[in-house]
């Protein structure tokens, strides 16, 4: 369904749910409504998944360190979860091993192998049990890896995904089941009458448009923006949240050992867990800091510190790395929705749990959580509606189609799209870039089929080449931009427009200071 039918209906139609946030909350709020049968319109003032869903840790896990703090009950409803997912999508969540290291004490290796035993246990017989390993076994694992008093490790497996593409299909498989979802298409204000919502004002922030969505209930699913759509709904300030920042970077996959996760700790003195996560494009995503955020929401930049921060742990896990700002391809900093707190815990502890409670009549918010538990969530969040409103007999199922074609090993379901896009044209088979390894037709797809309005959508959060594209590369984007100008019927002037945006945009994962010797 076109953009343009998307709108009409948007106009035109009552609606008995809309959700007001297209990350991967509200997608999953939008598969479980429209298993229950509802009439449902999804919005987002930006691009689908383009905050916390785009910027995530790219893990599907169970959180294993949040066992040290007691939160059983999340942990074991994200493992639960993470089977579910890779059964649901496997061409974008994958099983991959990790390994955590002891040092210093046996006894901090027998805690982490009685917490992967509890691990395991929540998991069942969807992943291989963990194993304890001696340091030359980890040591085998993890070349290079520091063996100073290296006791052993566990090995044991979660899995990772590309969490912008997950957001996506999840709201595309939605739409194809009946559902609109518009992105770019912004809260103005919300008409409120008896203490119950009866229509929200919209603006599309690309063209201006103004338009009037109605429906029977709303619900806030807008991550570290929570609160802002709270003050806009009473007009009082609001303080939900409390969002921590956490910066990404980025280096090629060949600077350390690719065949697995490794976990190495801060050098801060506050023993923190960071990662290595083997991704695309041949690059390995090093994470996270976890810093107390109370900027701008809209702009969240990666610092020169927090880069320092983040090799300097490397550094010392793997002493003869010495990754330096040279071998940095790009870094990416994103908020986490974090429920408000006692002010006395650190971040690094802070609860992923997440909360759902009634604003007025007819308006629910749902904050907090974690990518991996999304579906979950959404269930939740509709049976807390369900308790209030009556919804009409489901006729959809969501998920439920297969396909097993060319392209299918990637897109899933959509491969479908993709195969016929290549039929229409056979030069839509043909690659746009040899770089990245893209064709046409994927690019026609994702104007298509998932949603891409603008060239930061396609090279950031439908083909992730925005990571990979270390040098600014402007016949690529111009390519990129002319192809879509094609499908979308723009003009010459959205395209330079276009080119000139993305240029900014692409500087935020490629700031200056990680390319000191140009400057």
């Amino acid at each position: 369904m076109s953009r343009t039918d998307q709108t009409e209906r948007a106009k035109n139609e009552t609606f008995d749910l809309c959700i007001i946030g297209g990350g991967i909350t509200g997608a999953g709020i939008l598969a479980n409504a429209l298993d229950k049968g509802w009439k449902v319109i999804l919005l987002d003032k930006n691009d689908f998944s383009s905050g916390t869903s785009s910027r995530s840790s790219k893990m599907i896990h169970g959180g294993l360190r949040y066992m040290k703090y007691a939160q059983f009950k999340m942990v074991r409803e994200a493992v639960k979860e993470r089977v579910h997912l890779m059964k649901l999508f496997p061409h974008l969540v994958k099983p991959l091993p990790f390994l955590l290291p002891s040092y210093h004490s046996f006894v901090d290796l027998l805690l982490k192998d009685l917490a992967l035993m509890v691990y395991d246990r929540y998991a069942g017989k969807s992943m291989p049990a963990h194993q304890r390993l001696n340091a030359k076994q980890v040591e085998e694992k993890l070349p290079g890896i520091k063996m100073k008093k290296l006791i052993g490790g566990i090995f044991y497996y979660d899995a990772w995904t590309n969490d912008a593409r997950l957001t996506v299909d999840v709201i595309a498989e939605g739409v194809k089941n009946g559902a609109v979802a518009l992105n770019y298409c912004e809260v103005k204000k919300f008409n409120v009458e008896n203490n119950a919502v009866n229509s929200i004002t919209c603006s599309n922030t690309t063209s201006g448009e103004i338009i009037s969505v109605r429906a029977k209930v709303f619900v806030n699913a807008t991550g570290v923006w929570t609160d802002t759509v709270l003050k806009q709904l009473t007009g009082k300030p609001s303080a939900a949240m409390q969002p921590s920042k956490g910066v990404h970077v980025v280096i090629p996959s060949s600077r350390l050992p690719e065949k697995c996760v490794s976990v190495v700790t801060s050098t801060s003195g506050e023993e923190r867990m960071l990662y290595t996560l083997p991704w695309e494009h041949g690059l390995t995503i090093l994470g996270a800091t976890d810093t107390d955020y109370k900027g701008n929401t809209d702009k969240v930049y990666s610092e020169p510190d927090d880069v320092q921060y983040m090799l300097a742990a490397f550094n010392a896990g793997f002493p003869e790395a010495n990754i330096t700002l040279k071998d940095v391809v790009c870094v990416f900093a994103g908020l986490r929705p974090i429920l408000k707190e006692d002010d006395t815990k650190s971040n690094y502890s802070r609860s992923r749990e997440y909360s759902i409670w009634w604003n007025n009549n007819n308006m629910l918010t749902i904050a907090g959580g974690k990518l991996t538990s999304f579906l979950s969530m959404g269930n939740k969040c509709m049976n807390v509606v369900e308790e209030k409103f009556k919804s009409a007999q489901s006729t959809v199922k969501m998920f439920s189609e297969k396909y097993s074609g060319n392209w299918s090993e990637t897109y899933g379901i959509f491969g479908k799209q993709l195969a016929e896009i290549i039929n229409e044209n056979r030069e839509n088979a043909s690659l746009l870039n040899e770089k990245y390894n893209y064709t046409k037709a994927e690019i026609i797809f994702f104007c298509r089929d998932q949603f891409a309005e603008k060239v930061s959508d396609m090279l950031t959060r439908r083909t992730s080449i925005t990571y990979a594209m270390r040098e600014f590369d402007e016949v690529l984007v111009t390519d990129v931009a002319k192809l879509m100008a094609k499908e979308l019927k723009k003009d010459s002037a959205w395209i330079e427009e276009q080119k000139m945006e993305y240029h900014v945009h692409w500087s935020e994962y490629h700031p200056a200071f990680i390319t000191p010797d140009k400057n």
